[in-house]
């Protein structure tokens, strides 16, 4: 209680009475200060010239940086979960992702979207975000001296919401109750405060760049790892939020190793979100556009996307969790293995397991990857909450490891995606 204590005090002080009422808090018809801190980046420049960084772009800026903390964006380590490998029989590893300077893996998507957004000093730039990449975001654009908009479901962590502010991002609360084609949702709110100020919705949905950061980074750095702990690798595990992660490394590891099984982790909440990609992966069609809910902030997809397509033709089934397994699975890895993660980390970890027992029994090779997407810092008013959990559907819930067998779907013959456009 004494812990819960501080925190409510701590976060009451940095918020004020509510966060509506905090000062750097802001609604859609707060104005955007514009801002010309690229320049600083190059205040060394000689006398009586005038600085280039007026007109830069975000590319042109990172290629005047070296040493800052954009630069440490990815090559996180690869760790392997050896207590819960033995537990389960099989071997399970994961890419800290939560290591991140940004704290997440979307800081590697996020870095890929302001670079190729063209953006010019002074613009800001705008997203809907469920977190993550809002953070990543808001840490870019604070490097390269940009500003930074971000429209967010209303019950995003306050962890998250304070991280995003200490960076100086401007950001909107929108109601859960809006769908996605409703003016109200928070996507289409950030692609209404890009158009009137002047700004770039960079659309982590729709955005190919999110795919490439994984692609071009992720996957090939998974591949160069196992091939450093010279262990074969049999399969790759993950859930998806916009899906550039499981695209972009899924089709990367199948390029190289055309045997490597990739897994979708569909993440069953309160609605119907688990009929998302898993039954589009199943069937060929979605069985509903609910978004639904989860305890996993920021995963559960209800619709296609241009970045899920890019790599869907590499995802070979799904697996489904629960909140409940993955909310256990974050907690006795924080107490067992020192691994402090999100529950959507969770998710993967023991969709992972799953995933793995499946290989295992059909003999094949069961060393199975996933991504530790966040860390647990983000969750500690939610899951790492007794009080949040008891009240949120999941009462009892603790830190041991759930029960699993090695369920998996495979995904249908390929043709009945034939014609399908990614869409956001």
């Amino acid at each position: 209680m004494a812990a819960l204590f501080t925190l409510s005090v701590t976060l009451s002080l940095l918020l004020g009475d509510g966060l509506n009422d905090s000062p750097d808090f802001v609604s859609s018809q707060s104005p955007i200060k514009r801002t010309s801190t690229a320049t600083d980046l190059f205040k060394g420049k000689r006398q009586g010239h005038r600085s280039s960084a007026l007109t830069l772009t975000a590319s042109e800026l990172l290629k005047k940086t070296s040493h800052t903390i954009i630069n440490n964006i990815g090559n996180t380590p690869l760790i392997h979960l050896k207590k819960l490998s033995a537990h389960y029989g099989v071997e399970i590893y994961g890419k800290a992702e939560y290591l991140n300077p940004g704290g997440s893996v979307k800081d590697r998507a996020a870095l890929n979207l302001i670079k190729s957004a063209n953006l010019e000093s002074g613009q800001v730039v705008t997203e809907g975000t469920g977190g993550n990449t809002g953070v990543g975001l808001s840490m870019v654009a604070s490097a390269l001296g940009f500003r930074c908009y971000l429209c967010m479901p209303d019950n995003v962590s306050v962890e998250k919401q304070l991280t995003m502010k200490s960076y100086g991002a401007e950001i909107e609360l929108c109601s859960t109750k809006f769908g996605k084609e409703d003016d109200g949702h928070y996507t289409s709110r950030a692609e209404k405060v890009a158009r009137e100020r002047g700004g770039v919705y960079v659309n982590q949905f729709l955005n190919e760049e999110n795919f490439k950061a994984h692609y071009e980074g992720t996957g090939v750095e998974l591949l160069e790892q196992f091939e450093e702990i010279e262990v074969e690798l049999g399969g790759f595990a993950c859930g998806a939020g916009t899906g550039g992660t499981i695209a972009g490394v899924g089709r990367r590891l199948k390029e190289v190793q055309e045997e490597v099984g990739v897994c979708l982790v569909d993440f069953k909440g309160s609605g119907e979100a688990e009929e998302g990609l898993r039954s589009y992966l199943t069937t060929g069609k979605f069985k509903s556009e609910d978004e639904g809910s989860t305890s996993a902030e920021g995963v559960g997809i209800s619709r296609l996307t241009k970045n899920f397509e890019k790599g869907r033709e590499s995802v070979d089934g799904v697996v489904k969790v629960t909140d409940e397994e993955a909310v256990a699975t974050a907690l006795w890895l924080a107490q067992n293995e020192g691994v402090w993660i999100g529950p959507s980390a969770g998710g993967n970890v023991i969709g992972a397991v799953k995933y793995a027992l499946y290989l295992k029994a059909r003999g094949r090779e069961s060393n199975v990857c996933t991504i530790l997407c966040d860390g647990g810092a983000s969750y500690m008013s939610k899951v790492y909450n007794k009080e949040w959990r008891d009240e949120n559907g999941l009462e009892g819930v603790e830190a041991k490891l759930p029960k699993v067998c090695g369920r998996f779907e495979k995904k249908a013959d390929e043709k009945i995606f034939k014609g399908h456009v990614g869409g956001g």
